[in-house]
């Protein structure tokens, strides 16, 4: 039987598989009645372990226009998680009762330890602050219709963009489209550095300061970043070192402070949070930009724009049912939209028990320690550096041990070079690689903890 094919990130879609569902959905969203025969007999379960409004609805209303059925958990508290029952064994058992499965959930990395306990289609509808991949499906489909394409466009994201996983998705889903991306945080709430450094490492974005003044009001209080693939001759909305300047900016994704994944060290004044109105709209750079919003909003978008012809984002949030139609649709095999291969996440190993954690709380390996284990995927040889393959954030470490020689290295070591990350152990530093049982390997120092 063969593997089912998740949608976890948008990594887990080519580029060429991404336009074939937005045509997919073009032609859904034409007559959303006209197909319930599609996914006849099949039945979608929605595991939602925090609210939702569009998201589950659409899901729902999506598997039920094609035709199918669809059962729901959309509290968890009054489900047996409240019992204490692990996600993964809740997956493995509503893997009996549905075709697909459909999750939220409050802890980073959680739809990827759902997918390893599958065996059908899981469906990543958030992960704390991670990703949300069918929400930037819906927003690519978005700036694939009223643009009629999404390489080369400018998009500006203002906001939340420390905590906003809608942000987090689309922004690495741009860069795989080679657009550009001006950020304009909220002060303090910038893009956190794993995503910036992901962008640049995988993506190949060169994040520069920019010169934001033709942005008027919407960035007079922040420090502005223009992202943007390398390229030899660098055009920009703001001037380059050439001197270049060119252009109007194709979108601005305003975002909400996403309180509630605040931490300790979070403090806003939700009085003086970015706000779009007509007064930033007016901005030479804005005059043809579309407004888009995930949703909920609270007060950084004037309802005074509501009618303003270039605000999209009720026309978004409808796209939804018709991306979802196609997502589903292709995930149950019911379309040829997605190719025969089925790729999965990179490989990953055991940290052994080496004292080696992921330092991000909030990740799913913390609260489902029994089921994920610590693992780490590498991520650069040199330097050496490894990241929680659940929630993608890098994990610290000292020194490194060899299984099968018993010997630890510092990380830069050229022998270790040699060790396959597999027989990698990972220490906070030479004091405790001894007090495993590892020796020194030639110029490999001991230092005491600090």
């Amino acid at each position: 039987m063969q593997a089912p094919r998740h949608l976890i990130s948008t990594d887990d879609l080519s580029l060429q598989e991404m336009e074939a569902l937005f045509e997919s959905a073009r032609a859904y969203e034409q007559d959303l009645s006209g197909w319930p025969d599609v996914c006849r007999g099949r039945i979608a379960a929605t595991l939602f372990y925090e609210p939702s409004t569009r998201t589950r609805l659409s899901f729902e209303s999506a598997m039920l226009r094609l035709g199918g059925g669809v059962i729901t958990a959309a509290d968890m508290n009054v489900s047996s998680a409240s019992k204490g029952e692990s996600l993964a064994d809740t997956v493995r058992v509503v893997c009996g009762y549905a075709d697909a499965l459909i999750l939220r959930h409050q802890s980073e990395g959680a739809a990827r330890l759902a997918a390893e306990c599958s065996s059908v289609p899981v469906i990543n509808a958030g992960d704390g602050s991670h990703e949300h991949p069918t929400q930037t499906l819906c927003d690519l489909y978005s700036l694939w219709i009223e643009r009629g394409r999404i390489e080369g466009l400018d998009v500006v994201f203002a906001g939340d963009l420390r905590y906003s996983r809608t942000v987090h998705s689309f922004a690495y889903a741009l860069a795989r489209f080679r657009a550009n991306i001006v950020c304009i945080p909220q002060p303090g709430f910038d893009l956190p550095k794993y995503v910036v450094q992901r962008l640049r490492e995988e993506y190949g974005v060169e994040p520069m300061k920019a010169d934001a003044s033709r942005l008027g009001h919407l960035a007079a209080s922040s420090d502005v970043v223009y992202l943007t693939p390398q390229k030899p001759h660098q055009l920009s909305l703001f001037t380059d070192p050439q001197g270049l300047s060119v252009g109007n900016v194709d979108a601005v994704y305003m975002t909400r402070p996403q309180t509630e994944r605040f931490g300790a060290d979070s403090e806003l004044d939700e009085t003086k949070y970015l706000q779009l109105g007509k007064r930033q709209l007016a901005a030479e750079s804005l005059r043809d930009a579309v407004v888009m919003h995930p949703l909920p909003r609270r007060d950084e978008i004037s309802s005074e724009i509501d009618t303003d012809p270039r605000s999209i984002y009720f026309k978004q949030a409808a796209r939804g049912v018709p991306i979802r139609m196609a997502i589903l649709a292709a995930l149950l095999g019911r379309t040829d939209v997605l190719g025969s291969s089925t790729p999965g996440p990179e490989p990953s190993w055991p940290a052994q028990k080496s004292g080696l954690v992921c330092g991000n709380q909030s990740c799913i390996c913390h609260t489902e320690d029994r089921h994920v284990g610590v693992r780490f995927r590498l991520v650069s040889r040199v330097p050496l550096r490894v990241s929680c393959p659940y929630c993608s954030q890098e994990i610290e470490f000292g020194v490194v041990g060899c299984s099968t020689t018993e010997h630890f290295h510092a990380p830069d070591s050229r022998d270790l070079r040699k060790v396959h990350p597999e027989h990698m152990v990972f220490f906070r530093d030479g004091v405790h690689a001894q007090a495993a049982g590892f020796k020194a390997a030639r110029g490999a120092s001991t230092p005491h903890p600090g």
